[in-house]
Parts: structure tokens; C-alpha cells; sequence
């Protein structure tokens, strides 16, 4: 069976190669891992996310009472409206991660990196669902998130962006002398401990690094082979060079060897012409 050429290039350039298989991994070990304290860590950057529950509410809207009583219309003066508290959720996620919140946040606790952020999201599932897969409910309900590499920063921003928003609330209504009938009333109902985000595996960039590096190597034997047979210098021809020449004989043992080939005579020289001997006979 005829084996493949390309099989055959690679084979001619294994040694090649080999270095190319060690190089990769290496490369493909630095790529996806460090050493932090001692200890051997993954690259992959770890996201953690902490959340507080707040309850949007209304004294005009108790959470415990079944039933609304009756009231009173004076005449000439319409009957108070209810504000949808759902929707006002919605408008108060962008409060909580507008700048002002986000200004008394780094007050608290220093500037936020690049990978920390503050951020809030109306629920729409039960508590033990996810907002990645957002539910058909609209409730009243508000999730003020920070998001730090720092499981304890993420808990740390998640609090204080809660403290700074319920302040800016209870600041704005104080301002306009609310009365307290009339106010939105923010109650924390639970504080999520930090959980990881789901991140990147990190085999991926070890994999990616060290394919690429192996490719590298592959594509340089095959450059090199080509190269190679530029110059006419295949695979043949590189055995016969390299094939261990043949002993030459000395000159006066090659000149015996041919003076005793059979149908000569010792005496003869070597390349001269047997000339029969003349008698005198006609």
C-alpha cells in the first residue's frame, strides 16, 4: 500500500515535529495558567455577582391586606389613582445604576474597576428563578446587583448601591415635602451571597494555544520539505548522500585483481592487447 506524501514529509521532519508537540504544550500551559501564591491558578477571569431584594410598595397598597376599603370622593374631586408599581420598578432599575448611585457607591468604597459594575433588574420568576430566562410575571420586585472579580466586593458593592438608592428615594420625596400616604416605600426583603457567574472554560485558550503552535511547526516542515526539493534534493537523494561511501583499493591490489581475471596471463600489463606468438612455420 503507497503511503501519503504528506505522511511521508512529516515522518522526514518527526524530529521536527517533536520539538513543535513540547513547544505547544508549554506554550499552551502559559496560556491558560499562572502561579498566584504558590499555587498553580487558571487564567480565566472569575465574575462574582451579589444581589439584594427590595419590595416596591405603597402605604395605600399594604402587601398583607386582602382587602381595599371604600373611600369617600368629595364632590367636584376625582378619586385617587393607584401608580402601577410593576412599571415604576422598571424606571427604578435605571436609578439604581444611573451615576448618582453609582457617584455614593464609590464615595463608600473606592472606584469601581473595569470589571465591577452596579446594575438592577425587575423580577419576573418565583425566587428560585433565573432573570437569564426572564418569566411571564410582572412584580413589583427589584434586584439591585454589583458584579466584582471580588465575591466579598460584589456583596460590599450590592449593599451600598441599595443603601444609596433607597437614600436618593426617601431624599427626592423629602425635598417635595411628600406626604407619607403618598410615598413609595422600599423594603429589603433578602441579601443573595455572592455566587460565581458561569465564565469561559479554561481549557479553551490551552487547547487554542497549543494548536496554533503545533500548526506553526506542521507548516514549517512542509516549507522546509518544499524548499528541499527546489534544490533536488528529495527523499532519495538525501539517502544516496547520506549512504556510507564504498572503500576504494589500493592501486596495486586493484591492478593483481585484474591481471588474475581468468584468460590472462600473470605477466600481461593491465589494458594491453594479447598479441599471439610467431613461428616460423607458413
Amino acid at each position: 500500500m503507497d503511503v501519503p506524501r504528506y505522511l511521508e514529509v512529516l515522518w522526514t521532519h518527526r524530529r521536527l515535529l517533536l520539538a513543535g508537540a513540547v513547544v505547544a504544550v508549554l506554550a499552551g500551559l502559559l496560556a491558560g495558567f499562572t502561579l498566584q501564591g504558590g499555587r498553580v491558578v487558571s487564567r480565566a477571569v472569575h465574575s462574582y455577582s451579589a444581589s439584594t431584594t427590595v419590595l416596591v410598595g405603597s402605604p395605600s397598597q399594604p402587601l398583607y391586606q386582602a382587602q381595599v376599603p371604600g373611600q369617600t370622593v368629595t364632590q367636584g374631586q376625582t378619586a385617587p389613582v393607584q401608580k402601577d408599581l410593576t412599571q415604576a420598578a422598571v424606571v427604578y432599575a435605571y436609578v439604581v445604576a444611573g451615576a448618582q448611585v453609582r457617584k455614593t457607591v464609590e464615595d463608600q468604597l473606592g472606584p469601581l474597576a473595569d470589571d465591577e459594575q452596579i446594575t438592577a433588574l425587575r423580577r419576573t420568576t418565583q425566587p428560585g428563578g433565573d432573570e437569564t430566562f426572564p418569566g411571564r410575571m410582572s412584580l413589583p420586585i427589584l434586584d439591585v446587583v454589583g458584579v466584582s472579580s471580588d465575591p466579598d466586593r460584589a456583596e460590599a458593592i450590592s449593599a451600598a448601591a441599595t443603601d444609596a438608592f433607597v437614600n436618593e428615594v426617601e431624599g427626592q420625596q423629602d425635598a417635595v415635602a411628600m406626604p407619607k400616604d403618598e410615598r413609595v416605600e422600599l423594603s429589603r426583603l433578602d441579601a443573595e451571597p455572592a455566587t460565581e457567574a458561569d465564565a469561559s472554560n479554561p481549557a479553551i485558550p490551552v487547547v487554542v494555544t497549543a494548536g496554533g503552535v503545533l500548526l506553526v511547526f506542521v507548516a514549517l516542515a512542509f516549507i522546509l520539505e518544499n524548499a528541499r526539493q527546489r534544490r533536488g534534493v528529495g527523499p532519495e537523494r538525501v539517502r544516496h548522500l547520506t549512504r556510507r561511501p564504498r572503500a576504494r583499493l589500493p592501486l596495486r591490489r586493484r591492478v593483481r585483481e585484474v591481471a588474475e581475471q581468468p584468460g590472462e596471463r600473470p605477466g600481461d600489463a593491465v589494458g594491453a592487447e594479447h598479441v599471439p606468438a610467431v613461428t616460423g612455420e607458413r
